[in-house]
């Protein structure tokens, strides 16, 4: 029996010390450059966006929390665009960034929402919007204060803060192979923190985000 704990114990460990290396590092698929190198268009989705609560709030239901999370997938979406556009105006992207507008209007005519969206492939999305790779992310918000009320002020007044987020972009070819990502625990939020998450996010990995000038 202590043989069979000391196997589990030395296995969990290693489950550990692997996402440790793995969380807070840049991955580069082995073909980077020569995939993107071919690039000229690309599109930035909804995050998948999930908040984690230690009791639910009084007064809310999970589908509160799903509306929260809803609103938390677009404001990623639309923090990352912004970050990019202004990287577009400074010419300091090798590659265009479909106009996000665009991209909804065009996954809305297959009824494709943050609700449904991780229901498709990589490559799916790509076909469907005409574009050479997707930048999306996934973000995990802590519970903000106790017992949920920062998600209550938010639902009131639109925004909120949350203690930690734990928070990855990525970046899919369109043959639906993920090229490149990057994680890291974070201070977010929803609504305006997120623009701050993103920052600090493409702030660690600036030189070395596949479709940014040297």
């Amino acid at each position: 029996m202590k043989k069979y704990l000391s196997l589990v114990s030395l296995f969990l460990i290693f489950i550990i010390n692997s996402n440790a290396q793995v969380f807070g590092k840049v991955y580069e698929a082995d073909s980077l450059k020569e995939i993107i190198a071919n690039h000229k268009m690309v599109a930035v989705i909804p995050f998948t966006y999930q908040i984690t609560l230690k009791k639910m709030p009084k007064n809310m239901t999970e589908a509160d929390i799903k509306l929260q999370e809803e609103k938390g997938s677009l404001s990623a979406q639309n923090s990352f665009y912004t970050y990019a556009l202004k990287k577009v105006e400074k010419k300091e992207v090798t590659v265009e960034v479909q106009d996000i507008s665009r991209t909804k209007i065009l996954l809305s005519r297959d009824s494709i929402t943050e609700k449904n969206i991780s229901n498709y492939l990589p490559e799916e999305l790509c076909s469907k919007l005409g574009v050479d790779a997707l930048i999306t992310g996934d973000i995990i918000a802590s519970q903000p204060m106790s017992e949920g009320a920062a998600l209550a002020t938010q639902i009131l007044i639109g925004f909120s803060k949350t203690n930690q987020a734990k928070a990855t972009i990525k970046v899919y070819d369109k043959t639906g192979k993920l090229i490149w990502s990057y994680g890291k625990e974070v201070s977010g939020g929803l609504g305006s923190d997120d623009d701050d998450m993103i920052r600090v996010l493409m702030r660690k990995t600036a030189n070395r985000f596949p479709y940014f000038k040297d």
